[in-house]
């Protein structure tokens, strides 16, 4: 994700999290950014979180889970997700 789409991204989570604007954009920005590694990696493919909306809507919980310490929470109830995500971006390789 480029800095043009964290900055909306971070417009569009404080408003639908009712984020206080005494919370920093850096601290929202380290948490997009952990979020998108963490579903891409789980992906197995970098994401374009513009186009695929339940990816991004993924990468919203996170971070509004990562602002409370519930990560570990999140996993658990979001692991249905990350299986969808790895179902639809899956490619093969030769690789053994």
């Amino acid at each position: 994700m480029n800095d043009t789409q964290i900055k909306s991204l971070i417009a569009e989570i404080r408003g639908e999290q009712h984020i206080s604007p005494f919370e920093e954009d850096k601290i929202l920005e380290g948490y997009i950014k952990e979020a998108e590694y963490d579903i891409n990696e789980n992906a197995g493919t970098e994401i374009d979180y513009e186009k695929d909306l339940k990816a991004k809507s993924l990468l919203k919980n996170y971070v509004m889970y990562c602002r409370f310490g519930r990560l570990a929470e999140f996993k658990q109830l979001y692991g249905a997700e990350y299986a969808y995500l790895q179902a639809i971006y899956y490619k093969p390789s030769n690789v053994q």
